[in-house]
């Protein structure tokens, strides 16, 4: 069993599993009386129509043994008032059904409240859960099929089947 401690999210340390969508500075692309419109504030590509979805969550559980991937779809993920905890894995082998997350590269971030992620395809991801109490996220994904159809069952143990004990 290994131990990964959490890590505040940055973009920078966040890069290798995909984009935090940041807070707008300068000049807004929109305004009026009591309002403000920065828009866009990050570009997605998709190729078919997207589905929002929403997670009610508890606290981060003591140990994680599994994680999803989508190889050929980012997923959006936006917190709302309370922070959470997810873990990623990089992307690799994309191409490969047999493919597993490596506790090795593992990380485990937490996000605080009103922050937009985008998850790279192929990133390896935990839900989100609470540090404490209970919350809610949403999300968006493509609505296709992907390249490696991990949707009827998307947890996919660690390699040598490796559990992880959370250090917050």
């Amino acid at each position: 069993m290994a131990e990964i401690k959490v890590e505040k999210l940055s973009a920078e340390a966040y890069a290798p599993f995909g984009r935090v969508v940041g807070h707008m500075s300068g000049t807004p692309t929109k305004q009026g009386e009591g309002w403000t419109c920065h828009s866009p504030m990050e570009l997605v590509d998709v190729t078919s129509s997207m589905g929002i979805g929403v997670v009610y969550c508890d606290e981060f559980p003591k140990n994680i043994s599994s994680l999803e991937r989508h190889v050929s779809r980012d997923e959006i993920l936006w917190t709302t008032d309370e922070e959470v905890l997810m873990m990623v894995d990089i992307p690799r082998y994309l191409g490969d059904p047999n493919a597993r997350p490596n506790i090795e590269t593992a990380k485990i971030f937490k996000i605080p409240p009103h922050t937009i992620l985008i998850i790279q395809k192929g990133t390896w991801h935990s839900p989100a859960f609470t540090v404490k109490g209970s919350t809610k996220y949403y999300f968006m994904i493509e609505l296709k099929k992907d390249y490696i159809d991990q949707d009827e069952q998307p947890w996919i143990p660690f390699i040598n089947n490796d559990t992880v004990k959370i250090k917050v």
